[in-house]
């Protein structure tokens, strides 16, 4: 008889502050245990003010992370002119809500 391993619970992490050239290693620091292992991940954007090319390219690389270990990534409560600004880097669908 063989058990199945539970799928790990999703986890959902609220962003405080800025994402941008200032503040991303320290956002970078809260970041990295979430992308040792677990579920699913979601980043709640409802609260963050700022977001410039540094902190796309934290999301991208997290992101990059999570995939290699199966672990999807979404992030809920961006603002919708992100998606806009940065299609022409190809990441727009970044900030598209995805039901997990």
């Amino acid at each position: 008889m063989t058990t199945k391993k539970a799928a790990p619970a999703p986890r959902t992490l609220a962003l405080e502050g800025d994402l941008d050239v200032f503040s991303i290693h320290n956002q970078w620091e809260l970041l990295q245990p979430l992308a040792q292992g677990g579920g699913p991940l979601t980043l709640d954007f409802s609260v963050v003010a700022d977001l410039d090319l540094s902190g796309l390219q934290l999301l991208a690389t997290l992101r990059r992370d999570l995939a290699a270990k199966g672990m999807p990534l979404a992030l809920v409560g961006a603002r919708a002119d992100w998606s806009k600004r940065f299609a022409v880097l190809g990441l727009a669908d970044l900030f598209e809500e995805k039901a997990q």
